[in-house]
């Protein structure tokens, strides 16, 4: 299926009461836990009715044991219930390295869209995202006190800067042209994201939060995949 290439300028607002209205193509990733109760555990953005988008550090398990919920801007309740069918996690590169973290998810049905349920809008092929800029991201915060959907403002950064806990401390990871690095606005101990959470510039996905890593909320720098990289694989896979 073709998916819709648009590319926008400017950072479109959300109010508290209208984030999912604002961003229809985000949906939970939930995974079934021993105990039999569906945990939220990840976020994924809509590819078309029948394929979402996420980390490949949220589906290293088996494909029967996740769901998403779409439609639905609170845990645990509302929205439409979609099993995963099927999981194809890019190819190449170890994602347990914060790198390639990206995989695209065949859903057992397909959805129906509506006010709520939406595709996702990605970015040509090979889009440079610069420095400096502003997204929104938006997820729900996992381990977080709050069962709401919010978004938070996040600068992207040079990749010198991923992974800056402290000015003075810097990590081993090692920056490459298929990453792209943010700082929260709001400050270092304030994250609403969940591997697989979307970034978007304006009305369009243009990364993909990596799940490795990201359980500290002390963590000021947030590593993401930037999907025009691997706009041409999500294309020939979503299909």
């Amino acid at each position: 299926m073709a998916l819709i290439w648009l590319l926008s300028l400017a950072l479109v607002g959300a109010s508290s009461a209208h984030y999912l209205q604002t961003y229809p193509s985000i949906v939970q990733v939930e995974t079934i836990q021993p105990s039999g109760f569906w945990e939220q555990t990840c976020a994924a953005s809509i590819l078309n009715s029948r394929y979402v988008l996420s980390a490949a550090s949220c589906f290293s398990t088996s494909p029967s044991l996740h769901r998403i919920r779409a439609g639905s801007a609170f845990r645990y309740s509302g929205g439409i219930i979609n099993y995963v069918d099927s999981v194809t996690n890019y190819p190449t590169g170890n994602f347990t390295n914060q790198v390639h973290d990206i995989s695209v998810v065949r859903l057992a049905s397909v959805l129906t869209y509506n006010a709520l349920i939406q595709r996702a809008a990605i970015p040509e092929p090979q889009t440079i995202i610069p420095n400096g800029i502003v997204l929104a991201q938006g997820g729900w915060g996992r381990g977080n006190s709050s069962y709401s959907l919010s978004f938070a403002q996040v600068r992207t950064v040079s990749g010198s800067h991923c992974g800056v806990n402290q000015p003075a401390n810097q990590t081993t990871f090692n920056s490459t042209s298929n990453v792209l690095c943010g700082t929260l606005t709001q400050g270092f101990n304030v994250s609403n994201a969940d591997g697989g959470s979307p970034w978007f510039l304006g009305n369009v996905t243009v990364g993909v939060v990596s799940g490795v890593d990201h359980g500290n909320s002390s963590w000021s720098g947030i590593i993401a995949t930037p999907i025009a990289y691997f706009t041409n694989w999500i294309v020939r896979t979503a299909v």
